[in-house]
């Protein structure tokens, strides 16, 4: 009896439990990808948005301080992060853990990113 009611309250919280946020990265979003050197952390990698990728993640960001959200690329997720602040300067890193997985996300940000979903996906 006691793990029928165990299960009944534990049906609510898995009902209400929210998906992260995705963010959608775009060629008219991404103006510049580079990989850096190798860190504590892992290889890096270096994200400069467009104009309007600034102010889309901006206003993203902001919408979800607190949350953890996907960066995705298509359907790869490039980076998941708890957003403490908003992200305003257009600037995003990821570290991977070999130079070859840098290097990797660093020719798929530089070549023809998926036109949809773009941004946040609605």
């Amino acid at each position: 009896m006691r793990w029928v009611v165990v299960l009944f309250l534990a049906i609510p919280a898995i009902v209400l439990a929210e998906a992260e946020p995705e963010f959608y990265l775009c060629s008219p979003y991404v103006e510049q990808s580079e990989v850096g050197e190798n860190t504590d952390l892992g290889w890096p990698v270096f994200v400069k948005l467009t104009e309007v990728g600034t102010t889309n993640l901006k206003a993203f960001t902001e919408a979800n301080a607190g949350k953890m959200i996907r960066i995705m690329v298509g359907r790869r997720e490039f980076l998941r992060a708890t957003i403490w602040v908003p992200i305003s300067n257009g600037n995003i890193r990821a570290a991977f853990s070999t130079q070859e997985a840098a290097t990797d996300w660093q020719r798929i940000l530089a070549g023809k990113l998926p036109a949809a979903p773009c941004g946040v996906r609605t």
